[in-house]
């Protein structure tokens, strides 16, 4: 039954409603009842004492029964109640009750003798009269005489018509209850709906994407948590559906790049189990396997790397650090590769620079993947220029060469994993596309950015890395 949330808001509306309603009903009751009560109280003894002002000095003296019935009679028409007067041996001596009165009786009321007894707390009460089958509030007061009690003023008066006000009361506050309890239904249902509809478009959305459709767009209605909410519903969404598209890019850009080797080492193999080959030819076939394997490898290890680097919480630790030293010991050991190759390489490093957090391994990757990238597309003759700087927030790493170049509408694409300018030449050159992309990754993990322009004099082209210097507190 309560299954949903629009049954569940609706429900909690309605009791809501309904206790609001009885707990209003029952205060407002209760304040009724002892507000006509006292009034009543209050009538009743101040119309007693006026009797007793009246009455007293004929106490003292010899009383006259038919005046004093006469008096009680009189006030008894004017606050609608029955009034009797007994003298201080609770005898009657005027009832305002003509027939079957009780003048001349001995009425023993308790409330009488706390009267007589100026005893006020216990002077009245509360009581249900079986001749009359009604509740009756009773009130007795002293007569007093040049400060003695001569007798008491006891007044009986109906609480029917109070008890019949809170009965028509009572009976608004139920229909009006009743009421509430349908308007109630009708604007919970109408605002559980409004409020359940998003919720819904959310569940039915997650739903989709829970089969697959990650293509799930939910309409933001609402500027509150619930908007909030769908909205970021939305992002994850999108960044799910480009992380899933990247995932399957990669997959089967992975899968191409290894078909490749291994077809090759397939054929090779093939080749030397199906002919007979000299040695020479062995040797070369070797060679050509030894080559495969070593591109294989390669590519694996940059596929891992990657996989590291996508992980959302890395194990290595950045720490405060000077990174020149890190980058001197590399550029030292690629100085060689660049001079085997016949390539005019040279670096300007300061002594030290300002501290970063940093990764050091991470470093020098960013550095030995950009010059070796630079050696490999630079011909025999050009130039590699390598510069570290500093800038008032930020280190500054600049790669420069005057090698093939980057076309200027392909400089974004060239951080996209697998992408290459030139394939087939970044095919012999043992490129797999896997070496700029961690570049990129390792930058942005590292809170920097990097960016590629034109190269040395207006060839090939110049990698620019930026990285944050380290906040240091202040002295």
């Amino acid at each position: 039954m309560l299954n949903s949330i629009h049954t569940k808001l609706t429900f909690t509306y309605i009791v809501l409603i309904v206790v609001v309603l009885v707990l209003t009903s029952l205060f407002l009751l209760n304040t009724l009842e002892q507000y006509y009560f006292a009034y009543q109280y209050e009538a009743m003894t101040r119309a007693a004492n006026l009797i007793g002002g009246i009455v007293g000095p004929k106490l003292a003296s010899t009383p006259d029964i038919t005046d004093l019935s006469n008096v009680a009679v009189d006030f008894s028409r004017q606050i609608s109640a029955r009034i009797l007067i007994t003298d201080h041996k609770q005898r009657v001596l005027g009832d305002s009750q003509r027939v079957d009165g009780l003048v001349g009786m001995n009425l023993e009321r308790p409330e009488i003798a706390a009267a007589l007894a100026e005893e006020e707390e216990q002077s009245w009460s509360v009581q249900y009269s079986e001749t009359s089958g009604e509740w009756v509030l009773q009130v007795a007061v002293p007569v007093l005489y040049e400060g003695k009690v001569t007798g008491a003023v006891f007044t009986a008066s109906s609480l029917a018509y109070i008890h019949g006000v809170q009965r028509d009361i009572r009976n608004y506050l139920i229909a009006a209850t009743l009421l509430a309890i349908v308007v109630a239904s009708l604007l919970g249902r109408y605002f559980a709906q409004k409020l359940a509809s998003p919720v819904k478009a959310l569940t039915l959305a997650a739903e989709q994407m829970k089969r697959g459709d990650l293509a799930q767009h939910v309409p933001v209605t609402t500027k509150d948590e619930i908007g909030r909410l769908t909205m970021q519903f939305n992002e994850m969404a999108q960044q799910l559906a480009a992380s899933t598209r990247q995932l399957k890019d990669f997959v089967a850009n992975a899968s191409h790049e290894m078909r490749t080797p291994l077809t090759s080492l397939n054929v090779l193999i093939k080749s030397m189990r199906e002919y007979n080959l000299d040695p020479a030819e062995q040797e070369e076939f070797l060679a050509d396997i030894d080559q495969e394997l070593g591109r294989l490898i390669h590519l694996v290890e940059e596929l891992l790397d990657l996989s590291r680097l996508d992980r959302v919480a890395a194990d290595d630790t950045m720490v405060m650090t000077d990174i020149v030293p890190t980058i001197r010991t590399t550029l030292e050991m690629l100085e060689k590769k660049a001079q085997t190759k016949n390539i005019a390489f040279s670096y300007e490093l300061p002594p030290s620079a300002a501290p970063i957090f940093a990764v050091l391994h991470q470093i020098k990757q960013i550095v030995f993947n950009l010059v070796d990238n630079a050696i490999k597309y630079t011909p025999a003759g050009g130039q590699i220029w390598v510069q570290l700087s500093e800038e008032p927030d930020l280190l500054k790493l600049t790669v420069a060469d005057t090698g093939i170049g980057i076309p200027p509408e392909q400089r974004e694409k060239v951080f996209e994993r697998f992408y290459r300018v030139d394939k087939a030449r970044s095919r012999e050159q043992g490129g797999t596309g896997l070496g700029l992309s961690i570049v990129y990754e390792i930058v942005k993990r590292h809170g920097g950015q990097v960016w590629v322009e034109s190269g040395l004099q207006g060839t090939g082209s110049t990698f620019v890395v930026t990285l944050p210097k380290a906040a240091l507190p202040p002295v």
